[in-house]
């Protein structure tokens, strides 16, 4: 297992404690991807509180970097999981554990349907992504994007952005993307300046179940180091982030444009 050497070391802004994921946190990010997203779907949900388990290894796999964001008493607040190609994994212990889950849905029926159209869900990103060739152009990835509900109005979203492309400035990434969907508040993105360069709407293709009639969304950006000290480069950053009226609660897409670090 590397160490988390480009997430944020701890700092607190406003309470708020900001650090580098680690392997124990796992459950709290699982529980967070099923209470946003998971909780609401039809079925047995112990099914999809395991397709959610599925996700969040699914996008720690890859992940060069990771922050999370927790209150006082050690609550979830939110979390950014983010990869830089080239750069060593955080966990080598994922694959192992994502084909554990895997083996327990394919285990039912039930089980079974669900990781067959979560599968289908990743292999239709990867064909929106080869389509514009966005992997030639952007090293980095925005994996995973959080934010718990009670952590809203507290800027706990614009911090953990901050971070991130602080992050990937310091590593020397010029443009990134993220996924998004029509569940999220893509608007945040746009917010930052992201720019969409992919998208698939669910109305055209009546035939298929892949994203639950959501559409899907790629969103690219480009990031400016802006004269930022060494401290906010490496993600360290402390300071106040005040609202911009946008709702937090966010997942990632693939938008094109630009961000000020």
């Amino acid at each position: 297992m590397a160490a988390n050497s480009n997430a944020t070391a701890n700092t607190a802004t406003n309470g708020i404690v900001y650090r580098a994921v680690t392997w124990n946190d796992v459950e709290a990010i699982v529980d967070a991807f099923y209470q946003t997203w998971g909780v609401n779907e039809p079925g047995d949900p112990a099914i999809a509180r395991m397709t959610s388990r599925h996700f969040v290894l699914h996008y720690l796999e890859p992940a060069t970097r990771a922050e999370i964001a927790e209150d006082p008493d050690g609550r979830f607040m939110g979390v950014t999981l983010a990869r830089v190609a080239g750069a060593p994994v955080l966990f080598d212990r994922v694959p192992d554990a994502l084909a554990h889950v895997d083996d327990e849905l394919g285990a039912t029926p039930e089980g079974a349907d669900a990781l067959a159209r979560t599968k289908a869900w990743h292999a239709l990103e990867e064909r929106m992504e080869d389509d514009i060739a966005i992997n030639d152009r952007a090293p980095a990835e925005l994996e995973l994007f959080v934010v718990a509900p009670a952590a809203r109005g507290h800027g706990v979203g614009g911090t953990l952005w901050r971070h991130l492309l602080a992050a990937f400035a310091h590593a020397g990434v010029e443009r990134y993307y993220l996924h998004t969907d029509s569940s999220c508040d893509v608007g945040f993105y746009e917010h930052q300046g992201l720019a969409r360069v992919a998208e698939r709407y669910a109305k055209d293709h009546p035939g298929e179940h892949v994203g639950d009639g959501e559409d899907i969304f790629i969103y690219e950006g480009e990031v400016r180091p802006s004269g930022v000290d060494e401290a906010v480069c490496t993600g360290i950053y402390e300071g106040e982030v005040k609202p911009s009226g946008v709702d937090e609660a966010v997942c990632t897409g693939i938008y094109e444009g630009e961000v000020n670090a």
